[in-house]
């Protein structure tokens, strides 16, 4: 028999294979999935791999409407599509269980992580995962994965396992039953078919880019004026402001420029100071996110994809943390020589290689799974990496150096200039020693203003002094890491699916805009349809506490099935509200979802209530906006040849749809149809009789004209 080893992905197997084996480790393959075969300590030994979430959540029986709470762990292929590669990883590892006797999760050390080995341990390798050892590691080094070898933990991590399947339970329950709910309101109201979707974390979110939306609609701009003094010293022209910043009263304003002008004006005051500026701490990955998008641009969820990367190739430590801390035992000289070997960080590394001792600069935020992010010592080779995977490397190996340097000192000038006894402030900085700029100064700019000498008493030259009439402005939109940084202080979502969040919003036409958000008329109107029918499915309050409750789990405090029944409750109890008030909130979303629909409440009564959406879980929800595959054909107009009704088709090999005549096989007059996007009516017709349509996609949405020949196919 044999120890069979679990791990998350195929190249990190790879990674475990070759870090573990005494020789070389033998591939070996089971249908298309390889794995590995080798010996240690005399024990033979197989390292497979999952591809990720092999197993995920799925009504027992199919079921239309909501509420629907009753589920369970099904093959992922069978509760999503386009997942049929999965497949071949169950049938592997079930295959390669019967020939082990011991069996060690090595999948990713976090909840997620966690739950991909519990599941595949019971579904796949009917294996009591209370039976499974443990590799914990935080980096795929030898190093690291030989040292979690020989220090095996003799189970799984329980309670994050608990409060990872708390989290996909909690997270099915809300997403797909509110999205059914929100489909049906909107069904409910129009008669027509259009899927919305909300969800636990996702509404929350929203409702704050909302109030943010609508502080900018709302603002109302104030104006206020600032006096400036332009002045001359040694041929060069120096700006200094009044110490008022902001005058509200244009008279008052006018007053003190006249005043002030009759001068005369003297240096009355001169401080100057010396600040340290510390390195800044080590990278969590909310502070990783947010560096790289204000360096490179980069989305928070484009940022974990590369950092995740960087992980799996060994360069870098696991990214999912929210530790500011670096491990006690962790060998800085021997990560600094390394990287010395690379020309950039060669005079940067042998400068700290001269200190008797490396101590880090740390922060206070702690991970009792992981540390903070750090190079670990292995080197890329020569155009190894992509040039997004090197910005993020260097980032990362830069703010790694700089935490063992000196602080950067900085001189600020602060010169007080009386004129007329109206006082005006010149303001100067520089750098008097760069300390850890040298290494992160191209991530961190500070402002170099330079001041000349300047001696209390000293008349001034006075070359202009004026007023400029400003106005306030309204609160900055949200930059996708700024979302990040407010999840965080909200308490809401995770820190390896606050980026999935945000690309969701972005997904479902929420909202617009990938440096400065906005949110749609769409995502205005779900939120203030929530928000006064059913307040509490966009509650941050009501989210932060089953966040606090899942943190409870993992921590030992607080019964997964407990939390689990208890949010169950809540959400009864909140959607008995909304199927009260359904149809009120379906006529209030209609008012921005471009149906076009002006049903009254009597003719929607009339149309009854609706089957709901057959597809399970957002993923599937979220499909059906793509295709827009609808229970009855959708009709786009009428036939120019025979009057009978054209409609949306699908060719049943290969999927794609097109429209076509309902009086077919009599009647073949089809029109090819773009894949992407809603297909709406428009009652129009344009080349030939054949008919207009709208098509809306994630963040437009624009008419064409079905003939091809049209001018506006080829435009």
């Amino acid at each position: 028999m044999a120890t069979l080893i679990i791990a998350e992905k195929p190249n990190v197997a790879r990674k475990i294979a070759y870090a573990l084996a005494e020789g070389k480790p033998v591939r070996k393959t089971i249908g298309k999935v390889s794995y590995y075969e080798f010996t240690r300590d005399g024990k033979k030994i197989i390292v497979a791999p999952a591809v990720g979430h092999l197993f995920s959540l799925a009504p027992k029986t199919k079921t239309y409407g909501y509420p629907v709470f009753d589920i369970e762990w099904v093959p992922v292929y069978v509760a999503e599509k386009g997942k049929s590669y999965a497949k071949d990883y169950i049938k592997a590892l079930a295959t390669l269980a019967k020939k082990a006797d011991e069996f060690i999760v090595a999948c990713d050390y976090d909840t997620e992580g966690e739950v991909i080995g519990y599941t595949a341990l019971k579904y796949a390798c009917g294996v009591d995962p209370s039976k499974a050892k443990r590799m914990k590691f935080s980096a795929l080094t030898k190093k690291d994965l030989l040292k979690a070898w020989y220090n095996l933990e003799p189970t799984i991590n329980f309670g994050m396992a608990d409060a990872g399947i708390a989290r996909h339970v909690l997270d099915w329950y809300w997403g797909v039953n509110l999205s059914r709910a929100l489909t049906s309101a909107i069904k409910r109201a129009s008669g027509k078919w259009m899927v919305l979707s909300t969800g636990r974390v996702q509404g929350p979110t929203l409702k704050f880019l909302v109030e943010r939306e609508k502080e900018i609609q709302n603002f109302k701009p104030t104006p206020y004026w600032v006096i400036k003094m332009l002045l001359e010293k040694n041929g060069e022209q120096y700006t200094a402001v009044y110490e008022k910043e902001r005058i509200l009263d244009e008279n008052e304003a006018k007053r003190i420029v006249e005043e002030a002008k009759k001068g005369p004006a003297f240096v009355e005051k001169v401080d100057v100071k010396q600040q340290n500026r510390n390195p800044p701490v080590p990278f969590d990955l909310g502070t990783l996110q947010r560096e790289a998008y204000s360096a490179f641009g980069y989305s928070p969820k484009k940022t974990l994809e590369l950092a995740q990367k960087l992980y799996e190739k060994g360069y870098t430590s696991y990214p999912r943390t929210s530790s500011q801390k670096l491990p006690k035992n962790l060998n800085f000289r021997s990560i600094i020589q390394n990287l010395a070997k690379l020309p950039e960080y060669k005079p940067f590394a042998h400068e700290l290689l001269g200190k008797e001792k490396l101590k880090p600069v740390e922060g206070k935020k702690e991970d009792p799974a992981h540390p903070a992010i750090y190079p670990t010592g292995e080197l890329p080779k020569q155009g190894e990496l992509t040039k997004d995977e090197a910005n993020l490397y260097d980032l990362i190996v830069r703010r790694f150096l700089a935490l063992f340097m000196e602080p950067a000192v900085r001189e600020i000038m602060k010169v007080i200039i009386n004129s007329n006894n109206h006082r005006f402030i010149l303001s100067g900085a520089r750098t008097l020693k760069e300390g850890w700029l040298k290494v992160y100064g191209k991530y961190v700019k500070f402002d170099e203003v330079i001041l000349p000498p300047f001696n209390e008493g000293e008349p001034v030259k006075v070359i202009q002094i004026k007023r400029e009439k400003k106005k306030t402005k309204p609160p900055a939109r949200y930059s996708p890491a700024a979302v990040i940084k407010k999840m965080e202080d909200l308490g809401i979502g995770t820190k390896a699916t606050r980026a999935q969040i945000l690309e969701t919003l972005y997904q479902r036409g929420y909202i617009e805009g990938k440096k400065k958000i906005k949110v749609t008329p769409l995502g205005m109107r779900v939120v203030e349809a929530l928000e006064k029918n059913v307040p509490d499915i966009v509650s941050v309050e009501l989210t932060r506490a089953f966040e606090e409750k899942m943190e409870e789990i993992m921590a030992g405090k607080a019964k997964r099935d407990e939390v689990i029944e208890e949010s169950k409750e809540q959400l009864i109890k909140i959607l008995k509200v909304f199927k009260e008030k359904e149809l009120d909130i379906g006529e209030m979303l209609l008012e921005t979802t471009g149906t076009g629909v002006t049903t009254s409440k009597t003719n929607a009564k009339k149309a009854g209530a609706v089957k709901e959406l057959t597809e399970e879980g957002e993923k599937a929800v979220e499909k059906a906006v793509d295709t827009g595959k609808r229970k009855k054909p959708l009709v786009v107009g009428k036939c120019p040849k025979c009057g009978g009704d054209l409609v949306i088709r699908y060719n049943r090999k290969t999927g794609k749809r097109f429209v076509g005549c309902s009086n077919w096989p009599k009647c073949n007059v089809t029109y090819p149809i773009l894949q992407r996007g809603e297909v709406i009516p428009t009652n129009k017709t344009c080349c030939n009789g054949a008919p207009v349509v709208k098509i809306r996609e994630k963040n437009r949405e624009y008419e064409i004209c079905l003939d091809m020949n049209c001018k506006d196919w080829k435009r």
